[in-house]
């Protein structure tokens, strides 16, 4: 099992990442991943993200079970899924010691492309579903964190569909929407990226321990930023996630 004096640090970065989640439907592997992979060794540190999430993979699934489009979800899964056995086996047999700085890269990355505005839109279709699964699939075996190419396929679909949709009860339609879709999309992506660990053999006792020792602190991020959601107004949620992401994907790099 990982020692007491790093799963403290975990388990706080675990409740931060999960108030991110429970506020947006996503963010939190983004959070977890860089700061996790100064801890940990990254093929575990990308292990332990993906082993928390797909723990509470379902958590209020009843609140968005019934929007989520399936058939738009599953494909992108799929795809995505394919993408990360492959990236699964060559993390496994290179061993790249910086890989963390690979990650707190795409993190910064993804998030000037945040603050910069930037929309992919696009009607579906196999072309963006394939890119989209891809690079999912390769940033979830690289660190757990798949999330940024679903959230700018659906939110690119969303914006295409968005057209002829006026009104802000639309607006909050389409939001809602979107967000289960996330949720969905990631319930898929993690619990099969967790048989993918296990027929690797990646799993082992101490990490699934650690893992259940994490599970608390994220969920109750979760909720608390569930809680949140809708009380504050939404720029500074904006503010807050996009200030976590900065500065764990800076501290990667350093």
């Amino acid at each position: 099992m990982i020692s007491f004096s790093i799963l403290l640090p975990l388990a706080l970065i675990s409740l931060l990442a999960g108030m991110a989640k429970g506020v947006t439907g996503f963010g939190a592997a983004m959070v977890m991943a860089p700061l996790f992979g100064l801890l940990l060794p990254a093929p575990e540190a990308g292990a332990l993200i993906v082993l928390v999430h797909c723990a509470t993979c379902v958590q209020g699934v009843r609140r968005w079970g019934r929007l989520v489009q399936w058939k738009s979800v599953v494909p992108l899964a799929l795809v995505a899924l394919i993408c990360t056995a492959v990236a699964m086996r060559w993390i496994a047999s290179s061993g790249n010691p910086q890989l963390h700085r690979v990650i707190g890269f795409a993190v910064l990355a993804i998030t000037v492309l945040h603050l910069r505005g930037w929309r992919w839109r696009h009607g579906g279709g196999i072309r963006p579903t394939i890119t989209a699964g891809v690079l999912s699939g390769a940033m979830t075996a690289i660190g757990g964190m798949g999330g940024p190419p679903a959230v700018y396929y659906f939110s690119g679909m969303s914006l295409t569909a968005e057209k002829g949709n006026k009104g802000e009860s639309g607006i909050r339609t389409d939001t809602v929407v979107l967000r289960a879709n996330l949720l969905g999309y990631f319930a898929v992506l993690f619990v099969g990226a967790t048989i993918l660990l296990a027929a690797n053999r990646q799993l082992h006792a101490p990490l699934l321990i650690s893992t259940c020792l994490l599970v608390p602190a994220f969920v109750g991020g979760v909720v608390l930023g569930e809680r949140l959601y809708g009380w504050l107004p939404a720029v500074w949620f904006n503010r807050i996630v996009v200030g976590l992401l900065l500065v764990s994907g800076g501290v990667a790099l350093v």
